[in-house]
């Protein structure tokens, strides 16, 4: 069984079901399976094969998701890249991932120009958009005279399926390589099982489909044989009137989305009686904010997991769960394996704080991902044999449940004290004034590191940092307290909604600004 086979049996058995909707474009399987042969034909024809790396640098789009199974099909590889990249980032995944293909919308012709001349192998250009640059095929031109039937390639399992970048929570992305099993079994298997999606819903993907939380979805709708809406980019109050004109039962967000839509102005005129649940995850999901989304939409099941573009779905979180476990990020899911293990890589105690690792059978046959492309060392460095290590710390209580403690990097050490800054964090987003807030350590004289918050204010809000501190030394160990606050009007996150720790660090070289 491999990815592309998901939409060839899906047709078959509702060719005539509406599959997909962008705005005003709403395609059946059978359209839409069509036009995915259609152009894998075309790309073979132009000597595209099994194997060959393809890049999408595009919105979220109807053209995304004929791509990005045209090239299931083929057996080629697919490089997603986030769109809001550009400059020696972007000429880096690209190079990096053998890209010799580059499918960009017309808005970002100007980037792929600007690096076009440090490209090493991509030499095939392919412009998506009704408006010709002048420059470069269009994707449209693809189509013409193209034979619609399936391509007929053999793709296997265990072959590569996708090279994924990571975030780049910390600087230049890793490619995560997922093989077709990878992508099979997590999100289409797991997802309808673990979340109870059928062929009946309906679902709205708000995230990009450039991040594996955001195609996932591409690929859970196709293989359940739901309709899945296309947002090109989120907007709060453009989701509400979708979810009442298609009657979305599924939402899949991440919790600055969730925020964004509790910030819509008169919610309470929204009915909203379609929807069934929400599926959150890409970062952590704050119980205030669990509260409030239960509070306005109070028929939908909220379902959460952990995971990561490395792990897949690691833990899953119901509705139950997190009204009896608030702290919680779940259980694991079937398959998964999790220890807690110290710097050694021995199991620590029930209780006690370590790195989660995770396991799923062999790698790149389940859930974790086969390896890191063309980083050997890397690949070494973050997997003991099967294990993957993750790079979070967390502990599970006597029932099983796991808790996420901190990011490993994010660990601040002061006077021989471990610091989690998700803690500090979340004694600080308690605060009514506060909105949230992110927790670093910067260099300290006398204790090696010290806390420092960057914290958003709620609108109309006015605090000041001492204020702040002793808030803060209220509720927490002295050594735990920021020693440093620093107010700013948002935090820098990345595509996906998480924050980059990273840039704070960067701008928190200077503490001449800050209170102690």
């Amino acid at each position: 069984m491999n990815v592309g086979s998901l939409l060839t049996l899906t047709t078959a058995r509702f060719p005539d079901k509406i599959g997909l909707v962008e705005e005003d474009k709403r395609i059946s399987y059978y359209e839409f399976n069509k036009r995915v042969n259609q152009l894998a034909n075309r790309l073979m024809s132009l000597n595209v094969g099994k194997g060959d790396k393809v890049a999408l640098y595009l919105h979220n789009s109807m053209e995304w998701a004929e791509i990005y199974y045209a090239l299931s099909k083929m057996g080629a590889v697919i490089v997603p890249i986030n769109f809001r990249i550009k400059g020696q980032e972007l000429a880096y995944v690209i190079n990096n991932s053998d890209t010799r293909i580059l499918f960009f919308d017309l808005d970002l012709e100007e980037n792929v120009e600007a690096v076009k001349m440090d490209l090493e192998k991509a030499k095939t250009f392919i412009l998506v958009g009704d408006i010709p640059s002048g420059r470069y095929p269009l994707y449209k031109e693809l189509f013409i005279n193209s034979l619609d039937t399936e391509p007929g390639i053999f793709v296997s399992e265990e072959d590569i399926h996708s090279i994924c970048y990571t975030s780049g929570t910390t600087g230049l992305p890793k490619g995560a390589v997922l093989t077709n099993m990878n992508v099979f079994t997590v999100h289409y298997l797991i997802n309808s099982v673990e979340f109870g999606l059928t062929r009946d819903d309906v679902i709205l993907a708000t995230t990009p489909l450039s991040q594996r939380i955001g195609w996932g979805k591409l690929v859970t709708s196709i293989g359940l044989g739901c309709k899945l809406i296309i947002m090109r980019s989120f907007d709060a109050i453009k989701a509400l009137n979708i979810i009442e004109e298609e009657k979305v039962t599924n939402l899949s967000i991440v919790p600055t989305i969730g925020r964004l839509i509790l910030q819509v102005p008169n919610l309470d005129s929204y009915t909203n009686s379609s929807l069934k649940s929400f599926l959150v995850s890409g970062e952590a999901f704050p119980i205030e904010l669990k509260k409030a989304l239960t509070e306005k939409f109070p028929q939908v099941k909220l379902f959460s997991c952990y995971a990561s573009t490395e792990a897949g779905q690691v833990t899953s979180m119901t509705h139950e769960d997190m009204l009896k476990k608030p702290h919680s990020v779940g259980c694991p899911i079937s398959c998964i394996e999790v220890k807690i293990v110290d710097e050694k890589g021995k199991e620590v105690k029930e209780g006690d704080v370590g790195e989660i690792i995770v396991k799923s059978g062999r790698r790149g046959m389940f859930g974790v991902i086969k390896e890191y492309y063309k980083d050997e060392q890397y690949t070494k460095e973050c997997f003991l044999g099967d294990w993957l290590k993750t790079g979070d710390m967390g502990k599970t209580d006597r029932d099983g449940y796991l808790y996420l403690v901190d990011r490993k990097k994010d660990m601040i050490v002061s006077g021989g004290y471990n610091i989690y800054s998700k803690e500090v964090e979340m004694i600080l987003e308690g605060n009514e004034k506060v909105s949230e807030a992110a927790v670093i350590g910067v260099p300290d004289e006398q204790w090696g590191e010290a806390v420092k918050a960057f914290v958003v204010l709620k609108k109309g809000s006015v605090a000041t940092q001492e204020e702040i501190i002793e808030f803060c030394k209220a509720r927490l160990a002295s050594y735990k307290k920021p020693k440093y606050i620093e107010f700013i009007d948002s935090l820098p996150r990345n595509a996906l909604g998480k924050v980059q720790k990273y840039r704070l660090k960067n701008s928190a070289s200077s503490l001449k600004n800050c209170s102690s």
